[in-house]
């Protein structure tokens, strides 16, 4: 399959020089009305004008030059270079890290060579000390990212690295999946099995409370000589509207808990988890990379954590909840809040996993 990146740089570079010429001719207009005035605004115009129009023609430069990707059983070809399989050690989709209130740019397409093996370009520094370049940008690419993670999974095999090596070696997308089904169908682990109980608790004592309160308070209403809060009369009322607000608290938190409790769903077709009163994120095993129980460097606390690390291309609109080595990680929680923790967790995971699960650590 082949990849160009000529189109859409060319329709962008005419956007922003047809946009930038729009303005900085205006911007112009303008500076000539203003002379002998403040010139302050049309300049700072005509100079943002120019930026877009400077843009925009090396859009269209870069356009212009050769580009060639090609993804084939031969291996990975370029405009300038050509790679069989045997000289590529990894190719993965890599994602830079921003702010969770934009969008996710598209990934960058790498590549690392097998040792002694160089391309006719900039190579990037690595901590590891491979090899590592970059051949294009995602976004530039007239196909889209589905379609070159496809070409990758099709001809690159066990070399398109889809997760971190520190959690895993490279192996072919095409793993084994839950072709048997665990015993009883999907596993559902449920925490706070007795919010129901403890809802019913709480709004027991509000309710008393509340009615206490409100009798003795009517029975003051309807008796002024009996006040007199020089003597304490008004410290049972205090106490029993606190006591009841924070009986009303833990009763709301109870039901909320008792609705929608923290759960983990595991089946044949994916796993999905649903943290305290939100909204279950759910991934089928054919969007799955790797599925590892491991702490987390980022996240708080020693325990293990349930970590999802999706396929390239799938769930791109998603923000993950870190990123190692460029590739995105969804952690999803703690197993140790479920009832059974990694005990009774693990080997449901494994079972279902099959090839994709890493092994704990």
């Amino acid at each position: 399959m082949e990849f160009t990146v000529e189109r859409s740089l060319r329709r962008r570079g005419t956007w922003w020089m047809g946009w930038g010429l729009v303005a900085l001719t205006g911007a112009l207009v303008w500076l000539i009305g203003s002379l002998g005035g403040d010139v302050s605004g049309p300049a700072g115009v005509a100079a943002v004008s120019a930026w877009a129009v400077w843009h925009g023609w090396r859009e269209l430069h870069k356009a212009r030059r050769p580009f060639r990707l090609r993804i084939d059983r031969y291996g990975i070809t370029l405009h300038d270079a050509a790679l069989s399989w045997e000289q590529i050690d990894a190719v993965a989709l890599w994602h830079a890290a921003v702010d969770s209130d934009t969008t996710p740019p598209a990934p960058r397409l790498v590549l690392w060579t097998a040792p002694g093996v160089m391309l006719p370009r900039k190579q990037e520094r690595t901590y590891d000390g491979r090899n590592r370049y970059t051949l294009v940008d995602c976004a530039d690419l007239d196909q889209g990212v589905p379609q070159l993670t496809a070409a990758l999974a099709d001809h690159a095999g066990a070399r398109f690295e889809t997760a971190p090596r520190a959690v895993r070696l490279p192996i072919p997308v095409t793993v084994a999946g839950p072709e048997s089904s665990f015993p009883g169908g999907e596993r559902t682990f449920t925490a706070d099995e007795g919010a129901g109980r403890r809802m019913a608790v709480w709004t027991m004592l509000a309710l008393l409370c509340s009615a206490v309160f409100t009798s003795l308070y009517v029975y003051l209403l309807s008796h002024p000589e009996k006040a007199d809060y020089e003597a304490g009369t008004g410290i049972p009322l205090t106490v029993l509207v606190l006591a009841a607000v924070v009986f009303w608290i833990q009763a709301r938190s109870s039901y909320v808990r008792w609705r929608k409790p923290l759960r983990l769903r595991i089946g044949a077709a994916g796993i999905g988890m649903r943290e305290v009163a939100g909204e279950e994120r759910y991934f089928q095993w054919a969007h799955i990379a790797d599925v590892t129980v491991r702490r987390q460097p980022l996240s708080p606390g020693l325990q293990p954590r349930l970590t999802v690390w999706p396929l390239p291309g799938t769930h791109a609109g998603d923000h993950p909840s870190h990123l190692s080595d460029g590739h995105r990680a969804y952690v999803l929680d703690r197993l140790d809040r479920l009832p059974g923790g990694m005990e009774a967790v693990v080997p449901v995971l494994r079972a279902y996993a099959g090839e994709r699960y890493a092994e704990t650590a």
